[in-house]
């Protein structure tokens, strides 16, 4: 069996054994270590690795993401290549998410835990779930009754520590999803559990583990203020997409891959967390996982609209996660419609030359100082360090300020300028030329895919509601993605008409905000439930005239 030798910048040098012929990319992606918005198929050039004992064939993909330097030092995209033969190699160093967005919005109720203990006639606890009896203990336990609310995303996951008799908040812990070594999106990942050999329990077995570590993080965070066990753990409430949800549970979400794209249950999904799922938690413990609108309209939507108590507002409000897919419902005087638009991972950082997610060092937020040949490029970074990349809303202000000054036609072309070079027969505008940061042309193009899918989201939905944009009265953004991001960036990079940039809010982790007031009241699940039935989704790609409105949506 080939050995390879990995000198990994966080954790020193390894050696590993490799089945021959095994792809590079797979063989590190099952050891957590690298990982490719693409899922390795060599489009993305995200899993770049440095060869050092051997000359890798060079495929020409390859010369698109590296220069001549880097290539003769022996960099390569690690999908391309096979292990055939002993090989050391050197990894990138590993992207952090510094700031995982935890907390969100959470509007006022009524706590009345779905979970609750009570004594028998023997001085023993009953537990239990609404007006039933689930399980016994010995003796009095009353006192210790814990929950956790969670937010299982697609890039991230949170978990809180929740003391169901008080509603605190005793700790939150939040991790990278681990599925993200199969791709970045729902798409990509729903592919994989298909044409893969037990790939939906392998994407499974991934988020479990996740979640594993992360409840044995909190219990070790819980050691010496209150002695926490796996016990003491009785209800766990999750927001999350579909795909997430199928793949958590283990149901082969293939029906969400092929028309007429549909979940393969309806309503929220009750596991135990012990029995079924192999959670450290106890043998009585209830998952209770938000129902979701459609496969694409997931229940971290209907619980962002239970957070923010949009299904009782008399205002007109439009809710909008942007992340790999952009998820929009917009209410009018109690009716509701929904859309999801492939915004594409291009706003997490992802899929793009200089790309990353937000964390320290990346480039949030971008400014072109001056006017026409003497326009100069001023940068804020994450942490104050040194530059390493753009993230998602650092590339949107890029974009928005090249835009605005007109070095970018509405058609997505980089003009002629002083900051923009021709590398290789191509464009690119530069950002950072001492750190090696620029914006290609093709970029760009990632840019207006996203532009064109979420513009084009929210002119259907205004169609639908047959309301104009100036009627809107609140724009809610929620996520991770809002955490950097300038209302200004939204409007002048065309993701949002200029008309709402005055009335944009953002909300945080309203998934995990919905998932603690499910955690924490009977009646917000029913509440919750009743959301998810009532709003009326809209598949935009069976829309007359959808791709044209599509296609104008991508003019700046």
């Amino acid at each position: 069996m080939p050995q390879v030798v990995i000198n990994d910048f966080h954790d020193g040098v390894n050696s590993y054994k490799s089945d021959m012929n095994t792809n590079l990319y797979q063989f590190l992606a099952d050891l957590n270590l690298i990982d490719a918005p693409c899922g390795g198929v060599g489009c993305c050039g995200k899993c770049k690795v440095r060869i050092l004992n051997q000359d890798f064939t060079l495929h020409n993909t390859e010369k698109e993401f590296f220069t001549e330097k880097e290539l003769s030092q022996g960099w390569r995209l690690a999908c391309l290549h096979g292990v055939e033969t002993d090989i050391t190699l050197e990894l990138s160093p590993k992207e952090v998410i510094s700031e995982i967005v935890s907390d969100g919005y959470l509007r006022d109720f009524v706590k009345k835990p779905h979970i609750s203990k009570t004594l028998d006639q023997n001085g023993n606890t009953l537990l239990m779930a609404g007006d039933e009896v689930i399980g016994q203990e010995q003796g009095d336990t009353r006192n210790r009754l814990f929950g956790l609310a969670m937010d299982i995303g697609t890039t991230t996951v949170v978990a809180s520590l929740i003391d169901l008799l008080t509603g605190q908040e005793l700790t939150s812990i939040s991790c990278l999803n681990g599925q993200k070594n199969f791709g970045q999106d729902v798409i990509t990942r729903i592919n994989y559990a298909m044409t893969q050999t037990k790939g939906t329990l392998i994407l499974q077995k991934t988020i479990l583990q996740d979640l594993r570590n992360l409840i044995e993080g909190i219990l070790t965070q819980c050691r010496g203020n209150y002695p926490l066990t796996p016990h003491d753990i009785y209800d766990i409430s999750i927001g999350a997409n579909a795909t997430m949800i199928h793949l958590l549970a283990g149901i082969d979400p293939s029906s969400m891959g092929k028309s007429p794209y549909a979940t393969a249950f309806s309503g929220p999904l009750v596991m135990n967390g012990s029995k079924d799922l192999k959670l450290p938690v106890s043998e009585h413990c209830l998952v209770y996982c938000l129902p979701a609108v459609s496969a694409f309209v997931g229940g971290d939507i209907t619980a962002g609209i239970l957070a923010c108590g949009i299904h009782d507002a008399s205002k007109n409000v439009l809710f909008i996660d942007i992340g790999t897919n952009g998820e929009m419902v917009l209410s009018k005087n109690g009716k509701f419609y929904a859309c999801s638009c492939a915004a594409g991972p291009a706003l997490e950082g992802m899929n793009i030359s200089c790309g990353v997610r937000a964390a320290k060092g990346a480039i949030e937020d971008v400014q072109l100082v001056g006017v026409g040949k003497d326009i100069a490029v001023k940068v804020s970074v994450i942490g104050e360090a040194k530059p390493t990349g753009l993230c998602g809303s650092g590339l949107l202000s890029a974009v928005a300020e090249l835009a605005r000054t007109g070095i970018l036609h509405k058609s997505g072309r980089l003009l002629e300028h002083p900051l923009v070079e021709r590398v290789a027969g191509k464009k690119r505008f530069i950002i950072d030329q001492d750190n090696e940061i620029y914006l290609t042309q093709q970029d760009i193009r990632q840019v207006q895919l996203a532009k064109g899918a979420i513009l084009s989201g929210i002119q259907t939905m205004a169609q639908a509601n047959e309301m104009t944009f100036s009627e809107i009265d609140q724009v809610m953004v929620a996520g991770q993605f809002g955490a950097h991001l300038k209302a200004e960036s939204l409007t002048g990079a065309g993701l949002f008409p200029q008309e709402l940039e005055n009335v944009i809010t953002y909300v945080g982790n309203t998934s995990k905000s919905g998932a603690y007031l499910c955690l924490l009241s009977s009646e917000e699940r029913e509440a919750a439930e009743k959301i998810a039935k009532k709003i009326s989704y809209i598949e935009l790609s069976h829309l007359d005239g959808y791709d044209s409105l599509f296609v104008k949506g991508m003019e700046f």
